[in-house]
């Protein structure tokens, strides 16, 4: 069984995502999925002006729900409304009575500890389903603001993704470097984090995820082995961008004892979006 939690769709009906994202069709997406041998997906909307004025992405949960209602077997749905929507938490509200089973991916130009997402985070915690969120120098900035909210909303699941979050793996971070290369060094807040909050998890998907285990494999090895309960196995489809990244390649590299390895690829996944 193999969860990817973070994929998206860019093409559907009235919607059509600019450049490159614009090629994935739900048909497109489950090709992807069967090709890598790929049960089941979250599909995440992203619901930002930010991203659609600097990214030219844009896709509504509306349309997110409606395409994983057409293939409830392989398609798990997420919402994502902006904080600075008017009515964004009836919206959230509503979206989880519909059907989705977390929040995400919030990828706002705010701080992340912005008093419109802390309403978010809030909500979420009471609703019992986890945030997913993009973390780097654009959206949601501050990782110890981050850490911050992990203490605050302790009764809310974060799952991080995103250079601003797999960077930290390492104590010697370069602020200039969002795909850094080189040895790790132990006592990365994000390691820590992992250790120290019962809400804290990340999502191993895209080039970040990717880049922060390929980067120092002896690095790598015990850190899944000390987080596995904490990490997901996701892709942000970067393999099907550009085949030098291939996620299970990687993790099976890991040599990891079964039990770890079925953590990471479906089991945390399945314990969070109460999928068993």
């Amino acid at each position: 069984m193999l969860i990817d939690v973070h994929t998206h769709i860019g093409a559907y009906k009235d919607v059509k995502v600019k450049g490159i994202w614009g090629q994935i069709t739900v048909e497109c997406l489950l090709e992807y999925l069967n090709t890598w041998a790929i049960d089941r997906a979250v599909v995440l909307p992203i619901e930002s002006p930010d991203t659609a004025a600097r990214e030219g992405y844009f896709m509504p949960t509306d349309h997110v729900l409606e395409v994983c209602n057409s293939f409830p077997e392989r398609l798990i749905p997420f919402c994502h409304v902006d904080p600075r929507d008017p009515d964004f938490l009836q919206k959230i509200r509503r979206f989880i009575r519909l059907g989705c089973r977390g929040f995400g991916e919030h990828k706002v130009e705010l701080r992340v500890d912005d008093p419109r997402s802390q309403e978010i985070y809030r909500l979420c915690g009471k609703l019992d389903v986890p945030v997913l969120l993009h973390m780097d120098d654009i959206y949601n900035l501050d990782p110890g603001a981050y850490e911050r909210m992990m203490q605050k909303f302790s009764n809310t699941v974060f799952i991080a993704h995103g250079p601003g979050w797999w960077k930290e793996i390492s104590s010697k971070v370069d602020p200039n470097a969002d795909y850094p290369t080189g040895r790790v060094e132990f006592g990365g807040r994000a390691d820590r984090m992992l250790q120290e909050y019962l809400n804290a998890y990340g999502d191993l998907s895209a080039g970040s995820g990717h880049n922060a285990l390929q980067r120092d494999l002896d690095f790598a090895k015990d850190f899944v082995r000390r987080n596995y309960r904490k990490l997901l196995f996701g892709t942000d489809l970067v393999g099907f961008f550009d085949k030098a990244y291939n996620h299970i390649k990687l993790m099976n590299s890991l040599n990891l004892e079964d039990p770890m390895y079925q953590a990471i690829m479906h089991n945390n996944a399945e314990n969070l979006l109460k999928l068993k």
